[in-house]
């Protein structure tokens, strides 16, 4: 009775938890990504959405704390619904399960490789056992990331065999089949279709003619840079940080990275987007290019503004973001002239109301 007890106690918990569940789903908003989705993100694809739905105003709080609760454990509820499948057998090739098929990407003209690379093998991950085409196709569909440098086995896609990781195929039947035109025995990586070099002080492979050639290596800045940098402001392991726009760590990125003047880096991609709207560095507020055409504007705006005659005289205390010193302005809303370099991008310290600022410039 005790045990019969207990188990109906359960079954009620379950369903309750069930009905709540559909409840939430069934009530005001439809949450997007689906929980299917969630349960094949990776890990910065999750704290991506925890904090999105973080920043939502819109949702009710209970909404908000059940959401989150479910992003921040999903990996563990993604692997409970695997064990099942394990226990029953429903995965009954083996060879399915490890990826032992060949991919391709060009699948009409049988090109081998996936939508990131293009090679003739698949990379046996040395956490999960499994076979994938390269290390973002694996964190697509896991619940971890995949260490390159430590696969040591690969398949080559033309013969099916696993073998020692290698530029070529080892089977007799493949004829040594090159598996890429590059390949690095330190990343454990192959591209066939892009101009790669590996850098020995950044221990990566990176896209490029090389070292001396069109790019360098900044020993304060630790990264590989363009040679047009040859002359730039050092920010000692300047990339080994994330992105300031995206969050994505810089340092191993796969994206162009862009050196700002101030020294800070951002991807292009980001760059491109946040300009469109600002001009000042998210990180230190300097300006981000030459703006004298934009300041020349505001020479002009406010040359044939007037203001009330209340505000004419009074002076403000400003900073200057680009040359960072301090000086005084005549008083605006918006806009506010450092006197030391004619950099707009300034913020005012302090509105000094018994000060005239008639012979200020």
């Amino acid at each position: 009775p005790v045990a019969s007890s207990r188990a109906a106690t359960s079954d009620y918990s379950i369903s309750q938890g069930t009905d709540v569940h559909e409840a939430l789903d069934q009530s005001g908003h439809t949450f997007k990504p689906g929980w299917k989705e969630i349960f094949r993100m990776n890990q910065n694809e999750l704290e991506s959405e925890i904090r999105k739905v973080s920043r939502d105003s819109t949702l009710d709080p209970r909404r908000k704390a059940y959401l989150i609760q479910n992003l921040m454990t999903s990996r563990w509820i993604a692997a409970q619904q695997k064990l099942p499948q394990a226990r029953t057998g429903e995965t009954s090739n083996n060879e399915d399960l490890l990826g032992c098929f060949p991919s391709f990407r060009d699948p009409e003209n049988q090109v081998f490789g996936c939508e990131h690379y293009k090679r003739n093998c698949k990379l046996r991950a040395a956490c999960c056992g499994k076979l994938f085409a390269c290390r973002f196709c694996h964190d697509k569909v896991s619940d971890h990331s995949m260490d390159r440098k430590a696969i040591s086995e690969m398949m080559c896609m033309h013969c099916l065999k696993i073998q020692a990781v290698g530029p070529i195929c080892t089977t007799p039947s493949c004829n040594e089949l090159s598996m890429a035109k590059y390949y690095c025995s330190v990343c454990k990586f192959f591209d066939d279709e892009r101009t790669v070099y590996h850098c020995p002080f950044c221990n990566l492979c990176r896209v490029g003619n090389g070292l001396g050639v069109d790019f360098f290596h900044c020993m304060t800045c630790n990264c590989c840079l363009g040679m047009k940098l040859v002359d730039h402001k050092c920010r000692e392991k300047g990339l080994e940080t994330n992105c300031p726009i995206c969050c994505d760590f810089l340092f191993t990125s796969s994206a162009t990275v862009r050196a700002l003047p101030c020294g800070h880096f951002m991807h292009s991609a980001c760059f491109q987007a946040y300009t469109c709207t600002h001009y000042i560095c998210p990180i230190c507020s300097k300006s981000m290019g030459d703006m004298a055409v934009y300041f020349g504007m505001l020479d002009a705006l406010l040359a044939s503004e007037e203001l009330p005659e209340d505000y004419r005289d009074l002076c403000q205390d400003i900073l200057c973001n680009d040359c960072e010193k301090k000086g005084t302005s005549r008083f605006h809303w918006l806009y506010h002239k450092c006197g030391s370099c004619g950099s707009y991008n300034t913020k005012v310290i302090k509105v000094d109301s018994n000060s005239n600022c008639s012979t200020s410039s």
